[in-house]
């Protein structure tokens, strides 16, 4: 089995993979992933690769998975399944996880990968497997807490999708700024992107994605499995090397 962990800035995912599929899915809290992953069944993992945005954990994984190997990001010779031109070599790992997926899923296309979590992040990969770079931007929450953040008089509110233009209160107000935001950006920078490649994928995923169901035309909306489908991926390219 395959033991794949993605890390993001709010929750951790793990999994499990068997012959490809997912065999086991777990929701953890960052602060007891070490102790919980204690409990795995540690003699039957063969390979583990992890993704995370906020630290490394290589040190401790490889000590509590001895036997097993383990696939790290920052090993020059770790294969991927794109040739990366980001000028940036710090491309992150849960960017290079969702650019796999594309790759695997949508062979020899044209893909915009667009992931909707705390940050929204836009990749581009063409369909000779090249991938160029995108664009980063605050996501849904971090749009909200900028109101209260960044000025004296307007409230700390949750996330609400609404289908207006004209706001009659603040708190309404506020939603809408966020909401129309969100699509007129993403739509924008899909027109923006066909102007160079006349036809693409456009896929969407991520933990705050789906409020976006029927306002992106023509996308597809992946799974929330998406990226550990791409890291997995990489285990399997990288296999008996």
């Amino acid at each position: 089995m395959n033991l794949v962990i993605d890390i993001g800035n709010t929750a951790v995912k793990v999994y499990l993979f068997k012959n490809n599929e997912i065999f086991k899915k777990e929701v953890l809290n960052e602060n007891n992933l070490i102790h919980s992953l204690k409990s795995y069944p540690i003699n039957d993992i063969s390979n583990i690769i992890c993704s995370s945005v906020t630290k490394s954990y290589k040190d401790q994984l490889s000590e509590i998975f001895k036997k097993s190997n383990y696939y790290d990001f920052s090993h020059n010779k770790l294969k991927l399944p794109f040739k990366n031109n980001y000028e940036t070599k710090t491309l992150g790992q849960d960017r290079i996880g969702l650019i796999s997926s594309a790759v695997m899923k949508f062979k020899d296309q044209n893909s915009l990968v667009i992931d909707i979590g705390t940050c929204i992040t836009y990749d581009f990969i063409d369909s000779k497997n090249i991938y160029y770079g995108g664009a980063i931007s605050p996501g849904i929450r971090m749009r909200y807490s900028s109101f209260n953040d960044y000025t004296s008089n307007l409230p700390l509110v949750k996330f609400q999708d609404v289908n207006k233009t004209i706001g009659t209160n603040t708190e309404e107000s506020l939603h809408i700024g966020v909401n129309n935001g969100i699509v007129g950006e993403i739509n924008q920078y899909i027109n923006n992107l066909k102007k160079s490649y006349s036809q693409f994928n456009v896929i969407i995923t991520g933990g705050d994605s789906m409020f976006l169901l029927n306002k992106i035309k023509n996308a597809i909306f992946a799974d929330q499995d998406f990226l550990a489908s791409g890291l997995n991926y990489i285990i399997k390219l990288n296999e008996g090397d």
